[in-house]
C-alpha cells in the first residue's frame, strides 16, 4: 500500500512539474474532459418533448385549491391537464396582495413563483408556462377598522393586480395567458357561525369581511382585468346566480362562509375549464367523446400544448409485439406537429 501511494505521488509530480510539455498536455486535457460534468440540455419552448406548467397564485383559497378532501379547484385542473401540463400551486394562506407582491421581491420569492418554472428559458415571448391565474381580494377585502392588518385600499389593490399581471409577462414571457378570479360572495350566517365555533365567547358578532367588501374587490378584479384585456372569472357572481334566492343557498359553495366547501370547489374548477376552452382553447382539453375522460387516447388538446396527444404515447397505442415502432411513431408525430 505504501509503495503505491508513492509511486502514485511520484506520478501527479511529474505530470505537474511538465505539464507545459506537448504530452503531459493532452494527458490534462483528457483527464479534464472526461470529469467535467455534462451540460444540462435546454429545449426550446416549442420541443415536443417538455412538458407543460400551469402556475395558480393567490392566497389560502388557491392554497386549499389542492385539498384531497375537499376537491379542491386546483386538483380539478390537473386532472384536466394530467400528462399534458403541471399544475403548480403557489397559495399563501393569510396573504393580501400586498404581502405577495413582497415575497415576490425577495430571492427566495422571486425563485420560488418565477425563476423555478423557466429553467429553459423564454423565446419569442413563451415559456414552458402557458397559464397564470391570479386569485386575490378575499383577505385585501377585510373592513378597514375591523380588520387593518389584512386590508388593501381598492385603488392599491388593482394597481397591484396590475404589477402582478406585469411580473406574470416579464417573468414567463409576454404572450403567457393569465386568468382573474375574482374573490368569492361571503355568506354571513356561516361567518357568523365559525367565528362562534372558532372562538367561543370571545366571538365579536361583527363581520370583518361581508358581501359588500366582496362586491366592491370583485368589481375592482373585473375592471383590472378589462383594462387589461385578460378574461376574469367572475365567481362573486356566478355562486349567487348558480343558486338564486331570498333563502342564499349558494351558501353550500362555502364550508366557512368564505371558503369553498367540497361543492364549491368543483364548481369553481368547472367554470374555470369553461373559460379557459371558451377563451384559451389553443390550450384546451377535449375529453373523450365516450367517456368524457381527459386522460386516455381519445381526449385531445390544443395546438399551444404542443401536441394533442400529451406525453409519452397512451398505452393502447403501444404495440406489445414491436413496442419500439409505437414509441418512435408518437414521437415523430409529436416532431412533424410541434
Amino acid at each position: 500500500m505504501i509503495v503505491r501511494s508513492t509511486l502514485a505521488i511520484a506520478l501527479i509530480s511529474i505530470v505537474v512539474h511538465n505539464r507545459s510539455q506537448p504530452f503531459f498536455k493532452s494527458i490534462i486535457a483528457m483527464t479534464s474532459f472526461t470529469n467535467a460534468p455534462e451540460k444540462k440540455r435546454k429545449y426550446a419552448p416549442d420541443s415536443p418533448f417538455r412538458r407543460n406548467k400551469i402556475v395558480l397564485l393567490g392566497d389560502s383559497i388557491t392554497q386549499m385549491s389542492f385539498s384531497a378532501e375537499l376537491s379542491g379547484w386546483g386538483t380539478h385542473l390537473a386532472d384536466v391537464y394530467q400528462r399534458r401540463c403541471d399544475v403548480y400551486n403557489r397559495g399563501f394562506s393569510g396573504y393580501n396582495s400586498d404581502w405577495f407582491l413582497k415575497y415576490l421581491d425577495t430571492e427566495e420569492g422571486k425563485y420560488d413563483v418565477f425563476d423555478s418554472f423557466t429553467a429553459n428559458g423564454i423565446e419569442d415571448g413563451i415559456s414552458d408556462v402557458k397559464l397564470v391565474t391570479i386569485f386575490f381580494g378575499a383577505n385585501d377585502a377585510s373592513c378597514e377598522i375591523l380588520n387593518p392588518r389584512h386590508h388593501v385600499p381598492v385603488p392599491r389593490f388593482k394597481t397591484n393586480l396590475k404589477d402582478l399581471a406585469k411580473l406574470c409577462r416579464q417573468n414567463f414571457g409576454d404572450n403567457v395567458r393569465i386568468i382573474f378570479i375574482t374573490p368569492p360572495p361571503v355568506h354571513h350566517g356561516s361567518r357568523l357561525e365559525y367565528q362562534v365555533q372558532r372562538y367561543g365567547d370571545k366571538a365579536t358578532g361583527d363581520l370583518e369581511r361581508n358581501l359588500d367588501l366582496a362586491s366592491q374587490y370583485t368589481n375592482a378584479v373585473v375592471e383590472t382585468a378589462k383594462e387589461l384585456d385578460y378574461p376574469c372569472l367572475n365567481i362573486f357572481k356566478a355562486m349567487q346566480e348558480a343558486i338564486p334566492g331570498d333563502n342564499e343557498e349558494w351558501s353550500v359553495f362555502l364550508s366557512d362562509g368564505l371558503h369553498f366547501s367540497a361543492q364549491g370547489n368543483l364548481f369553481v374548477g368547472n367554470k374555470l375549464k369553461e373559460l379557459i376552452d371558451k377563451v384559451y382553447p389553443e390550450i384546451a382539453v377535449t375529453p373523450c367523446p365516450h367517456t368524457a375522460y381527459t386522460g386516455n387516447s381519445s381526449s385531445k388538446s390544443g395546438a399551444a400544448l404542443g401536441s394533442e396527444k400529451g406525453v409519452g404515447p397512451w398505452h393502447d397505442e403501444i404495440n406489445h409485439l414491436d413496442a419500439d415502432t409505437s414509441f418512435e411513431t408518437h414521437l415523430d408525430t409529436k416532431k412533424a406537429k410541434a
